[in-house]
């Protein structure tokens, strides 16, 4: 009996040390997940944070690439305005000087009378030139010349101021037709240096008849305006004052123009 009980007793106690040990492993089993647990969190929540971190950044990057892009497209837009109005300003411009051509030849029409002009369009279709209908004497070395010679030539004798051989033979070109604008420029630039004034006038207006776009024509035009000052025709060359002035700014002949204007 007495073992029986002693039995018991040893099988109670082994039965409740097996539940205490159980219960503990049980435990130290829970906490080490629940730290498991808390330190995955804790680096969840570190990565969540830098992910925050990029996400920002990222935002920042983009805002400013947004802002670049603006930047450009308004210094597109404002260099496209400047190019726009300055190819209007030039279209004005150059709309002005056609304007200011066509009254220069309006002008530069009305200075002969009327039966001269009308004999100087008669002669200009036949190739004749109405200051040579007198028959001049021809140097056997001019005849020799071909017409590029004899131009040549007589440019040259205008510059080294041989004026009545570099007439005559600017006036033989006028007869071979060539170059009819050159030769009555210098023909009139020859009767300026005289002091020919009417007849000056007379050569520039048949030069800008053949030929208004020619490279002399700002001092032409100056020189036409003069020779009107001298005749006392100041109305009129105020005009042509100003179409040099206007039309050829950055020239020597629209500062020489300026001068007359202002006296």
């Amino acid at each position: 009996m007495k073992k029986k009980i002693l039995l018991t007793i040893m099988l109670f106690n082994f039965i409740y040390a097996e539940q205490s040990v159980y219960s503990d492993s049980s435990f130290i089993d829970s906490d080490a997940v629940t730290k498991k647990n808390s330190r995955e969190i804790f680096i969840l929540k570190q990565k969540i944070s830098q992910l925050k971190e990029k996400i920002e950044g990222l935002k920042s990057i983009v805002e400013g690439q947004s802002n670049t892009i603006e930047q450009l497209r308004a210094k597109t837009n404002n260099n496209l305005e400047n190019i726009v109005n300055q190819l209007s300003q030039r279209v004005a411009t150059i709309e002005s000087e056609l304007k200011d051509i066509k009254s220069m030849k309006a002008s530069t029409t009305q200075i002969m009378p009327k039966s001269e002009t009308v004999a100087n369009n008669t002669n200009k279709e036949k190739n004749i030139d109405i200051t040579d209908t007198k028959k001049e004497p021809k140097s056997t070395s001019t005849k020799k010349l071909s017409s590029k010679e004899l131009f040549k030539q007589s440019v040259l004798d205008f510059n080294n101021a041989k004026l009545t051989k570099a007439k005559e033979g600017f006036k033989n070109l006028i007869k071979r037709s060539y170059k009819r604008a050159s030769c009555n420029y210098y023909l009139g630039e020859i009767a300026f240096k005289k002091g020919r004034y009417k007849e000056a006038i007379e050569y520039y207006q048949k030069s800008v008849t053949l030929n208004d776009s020619a490279s002399y024509m700002a001092n032409l035009l100056l020189h036409t305006a003069i020779s009107l000052k001298k005749k006392g025709r100041s109305s009129e060359a105020k005009t042509f004052f100003n179409a040099v002035i206007t039309s050829y700014p950055d020239t020597k002949a629209a500062k020489e123009a300026k001068k007359y204007i202002k006296k």
